[in-house]
């Protein structure tokens, strides 16, 4: 990750003026001190600004693509350099830092487990600094009341992040509402077109073709001097039955769902977070309601997926007939966290699976399949012959 794609947040700002304000009061308080040389003091400094690099790195919301544990692991480094604070400062107010990584458990660990291991990694530092500085006054009592101060973090933090989910979930029911409400337009634009369509071809279709016929008894039937002007009738009305006709199948045409108009309410909203790009190289204008209802959602929980856990920043989907069969092919550009060239076995969650059984109920099929390039999801849907 380059430096100049670091996006600095509000909370984050906060975070940052604080380490500096403890950064720069240990250098006051140690700066000239005869119990402190000069080379701890630089070192503390050291610990301070890797510390805020590290926060940095963390706190971002794309900064490693698909490799997810290497945040893990600057977390542990963190907390790490927390505790080399701790044994180079006497300073006790040291602890804030503490408070900070406290803040950012939440996104790497369950919140109970991070709620009972809390009393074990905020009483190591403070045996740490016991141990090295030999203190004790007033010791404990400082280490309680921080203490506080991290559960008050943990739980900030997962109200926070539980926020963010019920915000991302409503954004998601609600591009699908728009979806899938631009289908329900459409189909029933397309009922009441078929309707016209049905009444003008049994009515007025019928009633010229009786004329029609009628005209030609009469040409039949009549003088010689009355056939051209009943001829002429007669042609007037199997041209009106001709135009009749085309009309009719024109309303049938463009009464057909547009699944791609739907697919752009879908990944609209999505265009400051992730580019969608849609290649349709076939017509799928005659799908039904059905068909395009479930292939909208399967499409809707593959992008869910991609903005979930990929960190992709750019999804593809492929539109294309083969072998009489409907393909859409939906790759994404996360990445994968295995050293392997490809991971075949995709663990199947609730979305993969109920993306399974709406295309098995169009009697279709969905594979998928996780690699170093990104995520693949394939829908088969059998085309009508």
């Amino acid at each position: 990750m380059k430096l100049s794609q670091l996006r600095i947040a509000p909370e984050q700002s906060g975070a940052l003026i604080t380490i500096l304000v403890v950064a720069a009061t240990n250098a006051w308080l140690l700066i000239g001190s005869e119990t402190i040389s000069t080379i701890n003091i630089v070192a503390i400094m050291l610990c301070f600004v890797l510390f805020t690099f590290g926060f940095l790195l963390i706190s971002q919301d794309r900064p490693f693509g698909a490799h997810k544990q290497l945040r893990t692991v600057l977390v542990g480094i963190e907390y790490g350099l927390v505790l080399v604070l701790f044994s180079l400062s006497p300073m006790t107010f040291n602890a804030i830092l503490l408070v900070i990584w406290s803040a950012l458990l939440p996104y790497f660990m369950p919140f109970k487990r991070a709620l009972l291991l809390s009393p074990i990694w905020s009483a190591v530092p403070w045996l740490l600094f016991s141990w090295v500085w030999q203190s004790s006054s007033g010791l404990w009592v400082n280490a309680l009341l921080f203490w506080t101060f991290n559960l008050f973090a943990l739980v900030m933090m997962e109200s926070r992040k539980n926020a963010e989910r019920q915000t991302e979930r409503a954004e998601e029911a609600n591009r699908e509402l728009r979806a899938l409400q631009d289908l329900m337009q459409q189909a029933s634009r397309k009922e009441e077109r078929t309707r016209i369509a049905r009444d003008i071809h049994d009515l007025v279709g019928h009633h010229l073709t009786g004329l029609s016929l009628h005209l030609q008894v009469a040409s039949r039937t009549a003088s010689p001097d009355q056939r051209p002007a009943i001829d002429q009738c007669l042609g007037i009305a199997r041209l009106l039955l001709a135009d009749v006709r085309e009309a009719v199948s024109d309303m049938r045409e463009f009464g057909q769902l547009n699944l791609l108009q739907a697919l752009g309410a879908l990944t609209e909203p999505l265009k400051d977070k992730i580019q969608v790009n849609i290649d349709c190289q076939t017509n799928i204008n005659h799908l039904t309601l059905l068909q395009a209802t479930n292939l909208l959602r399967c499409i809707q929980e593959s992008l869910t997926n991609t903005m979930r856990h990929s960190r992709a920043d750019g999804l593809v989907i492929s539109i294309y007939s083969n072998a009489n069969q409907l393909h859409i092919d939906i790759k994404d550009n996360g990445g994968s966290s295995s050293t392997s060239p490809s991971v075949n076995n995709v663990v199947q969650g609730n979305g993969l699976k109920g993306i399974e059984e709406r295309m098995s109920e169009l009697n279709g099929t969905a594979t998928f399949s996780n690699s170093r390039t990104g995520f693949h999801t394939l829908l088969i849907l059998p085309e009508a012959q």
